[in-house]
């Protein structure tokens, strides 16, 4: 079967759309609110074509034989600018909205038509601006289809039409759960976390008020931010920044720059003796891992009775917080409330669990300020930083020092496969040689195997995204496994709703990658290997599921309800 594109013959498959084929041969056509991981609807009518003789959306619009398809006539160059300029509201000057790029291509500066209303929602994490809602629907496919909360949609008709929470009411009171997707996916920033990242700067430049205060700024960086920074100056997907990321954040001004990846290992060391010690008594398994503040959100309104299967660890952000605000407090001989710990993480929701009132080990916030991905990218701008340019420097000591089980924390089944090699060599008491556990990787939305340590046969599933995590709990599915991964991001933590944009399927793998080679290159690859972690339960915690630990390093949780219910 063939059609003809701009005069020429072009062969293609049953059921591929114009889009489709045109991509597939080179040819450039521009888009909004198309995104392939996404169902086409055509709603942006950005990616027009003649077909026939009638204009049609490109990416929803199926090949037939022998259709004559123009992509470049004034006619098409014409209409594509006028539904531009129909979109265009709010400011497009920043170089990562991807509404930008498509009004450049466009040809366009300013619209003749006057901008909607704003819709005020100023509230933590997320934001909504209505001003820059170009109705591409696209955050209502993802909240509905991919994470099956169902959260927002349209309402009113025609010029009316807007995209809103059910009631119109603040993020804050419905059933989000700030997993951050829909800000991901939206090309405008309609949507949006609530950017901190010009409140550092201040704080970090304002040296009397520093003085005053006696703040001592300690930074760490999760896992995945390290193979996903680089996209935001342009870097391929699945470029580890690790070094340099750190040499830009001591720069930047921080006192102390540790990875989230030794809060990783401590959650690991926890949660593994945690699961060990419930297989040894048989009792409330499976253990469902509780590293996702999304996933804990999901939970707290839909499944409370699933609370004493959920593991009690607080997530690695968390940890290390109160790990700084009390063991390295002492350390350096500094009060709590003069140490500020920023938090640089992939996940909107993070922002939500830093506040929670439990997430005060000493009175003040174990965590004081979260930041995106794309937050700290912004900051290196401000501060003039040239990220690709600067020299690998090395995390500080002693919260810097972390393992591969750390690392691959931030892909889909790196929590389960972290745990397993704990778990391994507790179970067994011998040395993993074999560190890999392939059978819990992979991006296929509900995967389970049964690992074999020792005498002893572990069922164990992985699942990502909400939508199937509510599949897989009302199936009944989960009764039968003993160790059970959960993440609410598609890809897990690579996929964060804090991540550059645009995030596909294919960036989510390249990034994993990129964490399972760095953990391949480490030269320590279990948690409960990593000298830092050892040092800590000798000099502070005495052993995994201590007191003291279960005091800072666990937590419980309670039901919760939107409050328009």
């Amino acid at each position: 079967m063939q059609v003809k594109i701009d005069g020429k013959k072009v062969s293609f498959k049953e059921g591929e759309t114009i889009l489709q084929i045109t991509k597939r041969i080179g040819l450039e056509i521009p888009t909004l609110c198309y995104h392939p991981d996404l169902k086409p609807e055509g709603r942006c009518r950005i990616c027009l074509v003649e077909v026939n003789g009638k204009l049609m959306t490109s990416c929803d619009t199926l090949a037939v034989d022998g259709m004559e398809i123009f992509t470049k006539i004034e006619r098409v160059r014409k209409a594509r600018k006028l539904n531009g300029e129909l979109l265009l509201s709010g400011s497009t000057e920043d170089a990562e909205v991807e509404i930008t790029k498509v009004l450049k291509e466009l040809g366009i500066e300013e619209s003749r038509f006057s901008a909607k209303g704003k819709l005020a929602c100023r509230r933590i994490p997320l934001e909504r601006d209505s001003r820059k809602c170009v109705l591409c629907g696209r955050c209502v496919q993802v909240c509905s289809k991919v994470q099956g909360i169902e959260n927002i949609d349209f309402a009113g008709r025609g010029i009316c039409t807007q995209v809103i929470t059910p009631y119109n009411v603040p993020m804050i009171s419905t059933p989000c759960t700030f997993c951050g997707q829909c800000a991901l996916y939206c090309p405008t920033t309609a949507l949006r976390e609530r950017a901190l990242n010009e409140k550092l700067v201040h704080a970090l430049e304002d040296l009397n008020e520093m003085i005053k205060r006696k703040k001592f700024f300690v930074v760490q960086t999760a896992p995945s931010v390290r193979a996903s920074l680089g996209e935001m100056i342009g870097m391929p997907p699945g470029t580890l920044v690790t070094g340099k990321m750190v040499a830009a954040l001591k720069k930047m001004g921080f006192d102390r720059v540790f990875d989230t990846d030794f809060g990783a290992d401590l959650t690991i060391m926890e949660e593994a003796n945690e699961f060990l010690e419930r297989l040894k008594k048989k009792k409330n398994l499976p253990l469902i891992t509780s590293c996702c503040p999304a996933w804990i959100i999901f939970a707290e309104q839909h499944y409370p009775e699933l609370f004493k299967h959920i593991s009690s660890c607080k997530s690695p952000q968390q940890m290390f917080g109160a790990v700084v605000k009390n063991y390295y407090a002492r350390k350096i001989g500094k009060d709590p409330k003069d140490i500020f710990v920023v938090s640089i993480m992939p996940c909107v929701a993070k922002k939500f669990e830093a506040q929670r009132p439990e997430m005060r080990s000493t009175g003040v916030p174990d965590v004081d300020i979260v930041l995106t991905t794309r937050e700290i990218a912004r900051m290196l701008k401000i501060k003039g930083i040239d990220l690709a340019g600067l020299k690998d420097e090395e995390f500080d000591d002693p919260l810097g020092r972390s393992t591969g089980g750390g690392v691959i924390f931030g892909a889909t089944g790196g929590v389960m496969e972290a745990a397993l090699r704990v778990a391994y060599e507790e179970l067994t008491g011998k040395i993993l040689k074999k560190l890999e556990f392939h059978q819990v990787r992979g991006l296929e939305g509900i995967r389970s195997t049964e690992i074999e340590i020792g005498k002893q046969k572990i069922k164990v599933a992985i699942i990502h995204s909400l939508k199937n995590v509510r599949e897989f709990i009302d199936s009944g599915q989960w009764k039968k496994f003993h160790f059970i991964e959960i993440m609410a991001c598609p890809g897990g933590c690579i996929g964060g709703g804090g991540q550059p944009r645009p995030t596909t399927n294919e960036i989510r793998k390249k990034r994993i990658e990129a964490l399972y080679r760095q953990d391949k290159n480490l030269p320590i690859r279990v948690s409960s290997h990593n000298p830092a972690i050892k040092q800590v339960y000798s000099e502070f915690f005495k052993k995994p599921l201590s007191k003291k630990a279960e005091e800072l390093l666990h937590t419980k949780y309670r039901k919760r309800k939107p409050s328009y219910f």
